[in-house]
């Protein structure tokens, strides 16, 4: 129950705090329209790798993808995406009356997101805060467990996220970022995200 309770106080908040940034947005200047009405597209890509810690008794891993630059919804108000991928498990040794034996317990979790990020300041360094909404796919291994199967499943969370973009050249871009995900796994990573700017 107060696992719920959190839960939807971090929807909330998080749906305040992104509808405070969008006006905010459109505040700081009203929104100047291309030719082709917004200044959305595909803007740009790049890979990501991070630390992931999982929330319990699991191990933190490498959290390895793609990330996705859709361009602007508002002055300085991002909209991103990324795809990416971790694995990590334990092993656990138990009695079966006789000896201990062992068995390994695998979970892998395959996650897209989309979300916005905005922007606080413009220049070198820029921090920005956002979040979004990410979908899991989840698979558990229990190899020579007792009274386990292998199963899989798919939820939808949302994540809070917030770093520091540097432009490292004229094509690509930089990015430090921790990110919580808020779903029945949870799980903070720390991200390094290199953009290639193809617009």
């Amino acid at each position: 129950m107060e696992f719920k309770k959190l839960t939807t106080s971090v929807i909330l908040g998080a749906g305040l705090l992104i509808s405070g940034l969008i006006t905010d947005a459109y505040s700081a200047g009203a929104y100047r329209h291309t030719e082709s009405g917004n200044n959305l597209g595909f803007k740009g890509i790049g890979p990501r790798i991070g630390f992931v810690d999982p929330q319990g008794a699991l191990d933190g891993t490498a959290e390895v993808g793609v990330v996705f630059d859709f361009g602007e919804l508002a002055p300085r108000l991002k909209l991103d995406g990324s795809a990416s991928f971790w694995s990590t498990g334990r092993n656990y040794r138990y009695y079966n009356g006789n000896h201990y034996e062992g068995y390994d317990w695998t979970v892998r979790d395959l996650i897209l997101r989309a979300g916005v990020n905005y922007r606080f300041l413009e220049g070198d360094w820029v921090p920005y805060a956002g979040g979004g909404i990410g979908l899991h796919f989840y698979s558990w291994d229990y190899n020579d467990a007792p009274n386990y199967n292998n199963n899989s499943d798919s939820q939808i969370g949302i994540y809070l996220d917030g770093g520091i973009e540097h432009q490292l050249s004229d094509a690509w871009t930089g990015q430090m970022q921790l990110q919580s995900d808020f779903v029945n796994l949870d799980q903070t990573a720390l991200l390094f995200n290199f953009i290639y700017r193809l617009q």
